[in-house]
């Protein structure tokens, strides 16, 4: 019984460990690459109460670095690689003027 105990308590020390806590967003991070995926949850906080427009946007993060990133509609920023096909994306989308609509945070497997 004390074995499975201690096997429970191991596992949610590992669990509560591998998760990350979201920092506030800085730009100068950002252009760095450096934790992009934990900041996602500030900057999307700070575009939904900003509603920026497209070129605002790239003021603030900077063009992404392959240009098959950025569409009409929709522009989107690698944020973490965490291991060889497992890459996190920020995707940023646009109304028909430019302005900002939504953004959301997803892995491509």
């Amino acid at each position: 019984m004390k074995k499975i105990i201690i096997l429970f308590l191991l596992i949610c020390i590992i669990f509560v460990s591998c998760n990350h806590k979201q920092i506030p967003f800085n730009r100068n991070q950002w252009m760095k690459e450096k934790n992009r995926l934990y900041m996602t949850d500030s900057l999307i906080t700070k575009l939904n109460d900003e509603k920026p427009k497209r070129s605002e946007i790239f003021d603030l993060l900077g063009k992404p670095k392959l240009e098959g990133r950025i569409r009409d509609k929709e522009v989107s920023y690698w944020l973490k690689s965490e291991d060889f096909l497992t890459i996190w994306v920020l995707s940023i989308y646009f109304d028909d003027d430019g302005n900002f609509q939504s953004a959301q945070v997803y892995c491509e497997d």
